[in-house]
């Protein structure tokens, strides 16, 4: 406990504290309950959490870590911009401005004050991702943007709510100029009474227990979190790692990251990265914070309350003008899914090679992934009403291998993805399989979780087309990344096949699950546009986790088991594994496997 404050004993401390994290995880409920679009009630691309009186992170849910950390910036640019004369009780002010606070402008932040008898205490946040927000390509997604000013709506902060009275004429504008301002008008509402649930309830506790108990238990939070993590960071041996990462977008362009560890501090150091991009992959300064911030939540602080402790013995340097801190007008409308992703992906190496070097902490190592590829479509459904909508599909990745354990299969993702049934009953597309890649997933003594691989045609589309858009952390050598002689998962890629046999093998009552058999033209699809049309096929696999330690090692039963569940072929348990099956009743042959793993080996080292 802090010495300052041992007024607030350990059970106070304990009951007070899961409280506050309890309103966050209710604000969440709240936002699936109220919402309406699938980004929110079914993908769960959402963000609650509380703060400080003055924007520091005082607690949040089962959410982004990148989106609580961006929030934090929100709110103080809410105070800097009205002022405590200017925010009153029962305001709500929106921000989704990227120069400012947030990552990109379809994420709207809502930022609400709490009070309590007129004193202003703290605050609330949650963000969406809307459903479009007016820029050049339906859903915000824009490959072709040039400029912040073709990817839709900035706002800087302005009152939505005032004195608990929605602004009419301001909600108006916004949802008026968004392709669907019903869907959108939706999104703002369930940020509006997540935000009332959070307001609530914590007034109820500063009732409760006293506006001094509640202030002091949340200085302690933050305190708590913050000795917590520089402990385990002084634990391990100083030293200096780096890692870089590439993404394709008309060439390479390369984000460069040295970790440097000195005592109870990390600096996440990102000189050397390229200069900023024409295509909208540019990531802000406080967005590449952000994702610091979210690597080091799923490492060295996984089990440390979400807050502002977490944030203090970490240093973010990003130059100026560079991938990680754009200038304006950069174009930033594919951030998230690709710089910040790949600025993740980047931190997070660094810091599995830091934790290597300790003895405690080298059973916490995970492989690494620079995630997946998506796509987001758009047009009439089959009801005849203008759609946009997301699939969802990275939420069907691999996650990496552990140093103990497989990574989970089509599992890798914080979020979650609808059912097939779900798609096919909202917009206007037939699934032709959704499945897990077979042999897809890093090799190693513990292989990564393997991604899914989709197919899908148009179907039921009143103009037998729709648009699409392409995006996410695109070049072939992106995916889980093995480690320690683990293999690398394979590359998350979007492709389009066009005037293929689909509908000659549905007609025929065959199912088109065969890629061999539909034939047409293939296409890899990098950042882009693109149209869906009758017969086409979007072909799409995501992100698989890489494997750590030597595939050779791996137990003969759990190869053997994989082969029975179709995840691995009997080829790769040969050739891969070193693993002898009988094709027909799928025994292990033990002796076979030995011999056969002794001639990979001595293979192995005559190449090396």
């Amino acid at each position: 406990m802090n010495p300052q404050n041992r007024a607030v004993d350990p059970i106070t401390f304990e009951i007070l504290s899961h409280r506050l994290y309890q309103i966050t995880k209710e604000m969440g409920i709240t936002l699936e309950r109220t919402g309406g679009t699938v980004n929110t009630t079914q993908q769960h691309d959402y963000m609650a959490a509380i703060y400080r009186s003055d924007g520091d992170i005082l607690s949040a849910g089962e959410t982004f870590g990148q989106h609580v950390a961006c929030a934090g910036f929100a709110v103080k640019r809410i105070i800097e911009r009205f002022g405590k004369d200017e925010i009153f009780p029962d305001d709500i002010f929106l921000l989704n401005d990227p120069y400012l606070a947030a990552i990109h402008q379809s994420d709207i932040y809502a930022i609400s004050p709490i009070h309590y008898k007129d004193r202003l205490v703290g605050w609330s946040a949650t963000f969406v991702h809307v459903n479009d927000i007016g820029a050049m390509s339906p859903g915000g997604d824009s490959p072709e943007a040039k400029d912040v000013f073709q990817e839709g709506l900035r706002i800087p902060g302005i009152k939505l709510v005032e004195r608990g009275i929605l602004r009419r004429d301001v909600f108006d504008m916004i949802t008026n100029m968004t392709r669907q301002p019903g869907m959108v008008g939706l999104d703002l509402k369930c940020e509006i009474a997540a935000n009332n649930v959070a307001k609530s309830r914590m007034q109820e506790m500063y009732e409760r227990y006293g506006l001094e108990l509640v202030d002091a238990v949340s200085e302690e939070m933050i305190c708590y979190s913050e000795s917590i993590l520089r402990r385990r960071i002084a634990e391990i041996p100083d030293g200096c790692w780096s890692q870089i990462g590439t993404i394709e977008a008309d060439g390479i362009w390369k984000i460069n990251m040295t970790l440097r560890k000195e005592g109870d501090h990390l600096v996440f150091d990102l000189t050397g990265t390229d200069g900023q991009s024409n295509k909208g992959i540019n990531l802000p300064y406080h967005a590449t914070l952000g994702m610091c911030f979210a690597a080091l939540l799923t490492s060295l602080a996984y089990d440390i309350p979400k807050n502002h402790g977490v944030l203090r013995p970490m240093e973010v340097i990003a130059p100026e003008g560079t991938l990680v801190n754009v200038r304006p007008p950069g174009p930033v409308s594919m951030s998230t899914t690709s710089c910040g992703f790949l600025v993740v992906y980047v931190a997070s190496s660094v810091l599995m090679q830091m934790l290597a070097t300790s003895e405690k902490w080298r059973k916490e190592i995970v492989a690494p992934s620079a995630s997946h590829r998506n796509g987001k479509h758009s047009g009439l459904n089959q009801y005849g009403r203008y759609c946009v909508f997301n699939l969802a599909h990275g939420a069907l990745d691999g996650s990496g291998a552990r140093s103990t354990r497989d990574g989970t299969d089509s599992g890798g993702s914080s979020m979650s993805c609808p059912n097939v049934e779900w798609f096919e009953q909202n917009f206007p597309i037939l699934y032709l399989f959704r499945r897990h890649a077979r042999d897809a997933a890093g090799a190693g003594k513990f292989r990564g979780g393997l991604g899914a691989e989709t197919a899908h045609t148009i179907h039921d589309a009143p103009e037998e087309k729709i648009q699409g858009v392409a995006y996410g952390v695109a070049g072939l050598k992106n995916s889980g990344h093995g480690i320690f002689g683990g293999y690398p998962g394979a590359p998350s890629v979007v492709v389009l096949l066009e005037q293929t046999k689909v509908g000659d093998l549905i007609r025929q009552n065959k199912s088109p699950v065969n890629m061999a058999e539909l034939g047409g033209q293939a296409r890899l699809l990098p950042y882009c546009d693109f149209e869906l049309k009758k017969d086409d096929i979007l072909y799409m696999r995501v992100a698989n986790g890489g494997g750590f330690g030597d595939p050779l090692e791996r137990e003969p039963e759990l190869v053997r088991v994989d082969v029975i569940k179709g995840l691995v072929s009997a080829e790769a348990a040969h050739d891969v594994y070193g693993v002898v099956i009988d094709g027909k009743s799928h025994e292990l042959d033990l002796d076979a496997t030995r011999l056969l793993r002794t001639d990979l080996r001595e293979k192995e080292l005559k190449e090396e």
